[in-house]
């Protein structure tokens, strides 16, 4: 969850979304399916996991449990001195380090295993310059693998995505281009959440109508459901995934109202 969401979620005590945990899912099968099943990786003694963009650090907690010689480091610009140390509390029964931005980690002596920008390039003016910074650190090899998540179709923008400061939304060709001009190469990509496209196209059609007030907008972070209904909710949205991976395997391919890609550096 990002952090402004996160802040209204904590303010509000509320559960986290749906979307999350079944995004946590999607971004898990696809790390064992394309990652994990390396031979070479699974050797090793540890999982080196570094979350860029990490928010409330959610994802990364869930991630540790699920995979528990992991090695993890959550970064996020939006950290106050205040919230790392909050985090750290918080998450205290975890190997997580928390830091505010890459050059605070030290990470010149390590090899990222993993590195995962979930939903954060969108927040980035220019992606390619960063996507190009990130690949010249030293802790980025050739065999590092990305998995990176972003909301997709621009014909989609919102008051959401103004909220949240985003700055495009992207297809997969727009996405794998990017990727490409920046020096990585695109092992697997494609989109997830079908289902969520009509409403969210709706929400589209009815602010060009209504524009929406954005100092009411609140995001994911004003989830108003209990654990069951999140749960069931969840599980419906990482069926949506499912059937999806299976119509690809047919050649049919479904667009989502999000995007991944799984890459490399050249």
């Amino acid at each position: 969850m990002d952090i402004k969401e996160y802040n209204y979620k904590s303010e509000n005590d509320k559960q986290n979304h749906p979307w999350e945990f079944a995004r946590l899912k999607v971004v898990y099968d696809l790390i064992e399916e394309n990652i994990l099943s390396n031979s070479e990786l699974s050797k090793k003694d540890s999982i080196t996991v570094l979350d860029i963009g990490c928010g409330d650090a959610f994802f990364l907690d869930t991630l540790s449990k699920m995979i528990p010689n992991i090695k993890a480091y959550a970064i996020d610009t939006a950290f106050t001195d205040e919230s790392i140390k909050y985090f750290e509390e918080k998450y205290s029964n975890s190997s997580i380090k928390f830091y505010q931005n890459i050059d605070d980690a030290n990470l010149d002596n390590i090899e990222a295993d993993i590195v995962l920008l979930l939903d954060v390039i969108e927040h980035i003016e220019d992606d390619v310059a960063f996507l190009k910074y990130l690949k010249s650190k030293s802790f980025i090899k050739t065999n590092t693998n990305f998995i990176i998540t972003i909301p997709a179709f621009q014909s989609l923008f919102c008051s959401h995505d103004h909220w949240l400061g985003h700055y495009r939304r992207y297809n997969t060709k727009m996405l794998r281009n990017h990727l490409q001009e920046a020096g990585y190469t695109t092992e697997k990509d494609g989109y997830f959440f079908f289902t969520l496209i009509f409403p969210r196209w709706l929400k589209v059609q009815k602010e060009k109508f209504i524009k929406p007030d954005l100092s009411e907008v609140s995001g994911i972070g004003d989830w108003q459901g209990g654990k069951f209904t999140t749960n069931l909710i969840a599980g419906f949205l990482f069926l949506d995934y499912s059937i999806s991976k299976i119509k690809r395997k047919f050649g049919i391919k479904l667009p989502g109202l999000s995007t991944y890609s799984v890459c490399q550096k050249q």
